[in-house]
């Protein structure tokens, strides 16, 4: 699984990558969403619960600052 970033565009809206972090996958790959718009804090403890199943690349970008 890879994570994709999203940008607000407004109040309630997003737009979504169409490469994830890793530049592994396209999102017109993917076959289901397990989570969107999630702040990074969020997204962190829901990668932590799938596992090894999410890239760790991906994974390490929710730690850079």
């Amino acid at each position: 699984m890879h994570l994709f970033e999203e940008k607000i565009i407004s109040t309630g809206q997003y737009s979504t990558e169409n490469t994830s972090i890793y530049e592994k996958m396209n999102r017109s790959e993917s076959e289901k969403t397990i989570f969107t718009c999630k702040d990074e804090s969020t997204a962190r403890l829901k990668c932590a619960k799938v596992g090894r199943q999410v890239c760790g690349i991906c994974v390490s970008h929710l730690y850079t600052t």
